[in-house]
């Protein structure tokens, strides 16, 4: 959506309640989406940063805030609060089933890495 595009979906309101599923029919400004992209692009290459400078404590921190994020992200996926915020179709039923377990085990995974790394 950063650059405009609304692949997979055949419009804008079905790629919405695809992946925000709060309801709305309009996705973030492209600046927004281009934010997450790369932070997700900062979160995909933390592994090698972790391997590259295993004892710094910058990198520490980074691995420990990562791993938060991706397990609160997971488990309040399973709440009822998130669960009766995130109503629309088909996101409730791809968040409990696909993204809440996948976060969650990114989460573990972050945690596996940095405590066999500095551990």
């Amino acid at each position: 959506m950063a650059t405009g595009g609304i692949w997979p979906s055949a419009s804008e309101p079905e790629l919405a309640r695809a992946v925000i599923g709060d309801g709305r029919i309009r996705m973030p400004p492209p600046w927004q989406c281009a934010a997450v992209a790369g932070a997700l692009a900062v979160v995909a290459a933390w592994p090698w940063v972790i391997m590259a400078w295993p004892d710094d404590p910058v990198v520490l921190i980074g691995s420990i805030v990562v791993g938060a994020v991706f397990f609160l992200r997971g488990t309040a996926g399973y709440s009822g609060r998130w669960r009766g915020h995130f109503t629309a179709e088909p996101f409730r039923t791809r968040d409990f089933y696909l993204y809440s377990p996948l976060c969650l085990a990114l989460g573990v995974g972050f945690f596996a890495l940095l405590t066999r790394e500095m551990g």
